[in-house]
């Protein structure tokens, strides 16, 4: 994977820049000097905290300790005004499971990882996050959809993408998922020369992420759907789906038998679906087809909403982007409701719903990993009305 990465990003843009200069903003003299990397240096310890920049802050210092003179250097230079993207540590995170389909257990690790792609790839891979000239505020960020912008690294350019309030950017690499503004980590250093936005995924120079499979959820699950008594499995949800489907063939929930259509979902377990019904019904079901035709009493159309509240569309959401996601409101497939995201002290990922019931916890992740479709099992049924 090294000598790959290595290899076509010197082929893509062997010359890098020799040093950037300092280009003045519109207001240059009214802006301070103080440097982004004083800001990211004044915290740089490894953490748990997926939403800090310590990785970032490894990989800069790392490059400059090998290259002094690297062109990195400009963001130690606070009289060079440039914005910067700069991926969070669950962006690092992620970008090695994606490379290595093995999740690193710790920031360090995931430097590591990092830094084993070779020093002058890592240089690459930061220029590439850089856009020399004034620097550009969030406010004017929102106004630039379909702007391209020229990065640090030579010949290389980045597009953005606006929509509402956000801001996507889009790389060279067609299939990893294109990093995100954090709308609350943007003017990082604002009244300075030098500005920064956090965003959720590392900006990629070259194509590097190999196409995600097509199989579906829906063969996922239905490759085992006898009921049994292990309350671990996804029994009934699996003859949930398959009810919809009989009764209603072209319901929305069909996306999840179709492994062209990205989509995550949280599945609720078996033991789940038991909890539910003893708390609708206040007597556990004895079975799971009890509990099944119990859920099926509620109506067809209910069961529906119910499913497709568990399904979020888009670019599927592994668990360390899940991890890094907390405070975050999922839209889901069902017509305007959330699911709301907290992540605690021990990495624990809880889903807030419409309802009082106990929030679901995140228990089993990265069901059907490398595909278009991903799940994440869930401990109680998400319920998306009071």
């Amino acid at each position: 994977m090294r000598k790959q990465f290595a290899k076509q990003l010197t082929s893509a843009a062997l010359v890098v820049l020799v040093g950037i200069s300092a280009a003045p903003s519109a207001n240059a003299a009214d802006l301070g000097t103080k440097s982004l990397a004083s800001v990211l240096t004044a915290k740089s310890s490894y953490d748990n905290n997926s939403e800090n920049y310590d990785i970032l802050t490894a990989a800069v210092l790392a490059v400059l300790a090998a290259k002094p003179a690297s062109p990195v250097k400009a963001l130690t230079e606070g009289t060079t005004a440039l914005t910067a993207f700069i991926p969070n540590d669950g962006a690092f995170k992620a970008l090695v499971a994606q490379l290595t389909n093995k999740a690193a257990t710790t920031e360090e690790a995931t430097f590591k990882a990092v830094a084993g792609l070779g020093i002058d790839t890592v240089e690459q891979v930061l220029l590439y996050h850089v856009v020399v000239g004034a620097p550009i505020l969030s406010e004017a960020a929102l106004k630039a959809n379909g702007a391209t912008l020229q990065t640090a690294l030579a010949g290389k350019s980045f597009t953005v993408t606006v929509a509402g309030t956000t801001i996507t950017l889009g790389d060279q690499d067609p299939f990893a998922a294109d990093p995100v503004v954090i709308l609350s980590q943007v003017d990082i250093n604002k009244g300075n020369n030098q500005v920064a936005h956090g965003i959720n995924a590392v900006l990629l120079p070259i194509p590097l992420m190999k196409a995600l499979g097509t199989n579906s959820l829906g063969a996922v699950l239905t490759a085992k759907s006898s009921y049994d008594k292990n309350g671990k499995n996804f029994d009934i949800l699996t003859a949930a789906v398959l009810a919809v489907l009989k009764a209603k063939p072209e319901s929305p929930v069909k996306a999840l038998t179709d492994g062209t259509i990205a989509l995550t979902a949280f599945i609720p377990n078996d033991a789940a679906f038991k909890a539910l019904v003893k708390a609708l019904t206040k007597k556990m079901p004895k079975t799971e087809k009890a509990a099944l035709k119990t859920v099926a009493g509620l109506g067809i159309n209910k069961v529906e909403n119910i499913l497709l509240y568990h399904v979020v569309p888009g670019a599927t959401i592994v668990s360390e982007a899940a991890l890094a996601s907390n405070g975050a409101k999922l839209q889901t497939a069902l017509a305007g409701k959330t699911i709301k995201v907290s992540v605690n002290s021990a990495m624990k990922i809880d889903l807030g719903d419409y309802n009082k019931m106990k929030d679901p916890r995140v228990i089993t992740t990265d069901i059907n990993r490398g595909n278009l479709q991903i799940a994440h099992a869930i401990n109680a049924v998400l319920m998306p009305t009071k």
